[in-house]
């Protein structure tokens, strides 16, 4: 009998961007594939909180308004980057036209979606990928003791 190496199944979650009125104008599928969003994912998120303890550092000690400028835009691009990392430069182009690029409104919309539902499900099939890895080498006595 030969050895069976199986595929599984592929995690996708659903975003739908409504209208004002409430109908779903667009709907996007992110596809939850950890080996390949979690490392952009994770270096975004690292960057924006990073960011953002900067920004609250700086209200603190008083900014200018140059300063305020530059902080809002560097927010505003990291945040980008971030819904670029889960949804692809298409859909990303897709929610900047959607929210006609009012970046506060589209982060409180689509962030929350991310650190919610993306970054809980990207953990949870990271946890099962390494269970049966480990519970795959354990049946092949790859750990065996010598």
């Amino acid at each position: 009998m030969a050895y069976q190496a199986q595929r599984h199944k592929r995690v996708v979650e659903d975003l739908e961007l409504l209208n004002e009125d409430g109908t779903v104008a667009h709907v996007l599928h992110v596809d939850l594939d950890p080996d390949n969003m979690i490392v952009k994912l994770s270096r975004k998120y690292t960057e924006l909180t990073k960011a953002l303890v900067e920004v609250e550092s700086m209200k603190r000690e008083g900014m200018s308004a140059e300063e305020t400028v530059e902080a809002v835009e560097k927010l505003g691009r990291i945040e980008i980057d971030m819904i670029e990392s889960v949804f692809g430069e298409e859909d990303t182009k897709t929610i900047l036209t959607f929210f006609e690029n009012r970046y506060e409104e589209m982060a409180k919309e689509i962030i929350p979606f991310i650190t919610s539902v993306v970054l809980p499900q990207i953990n949870k099939i990271r946890a099962e990928n390494r269970k049966l890895a480990k519970a795959g080498y354990k049946k092949r006595g790859f750990f065996r003791k010598m």
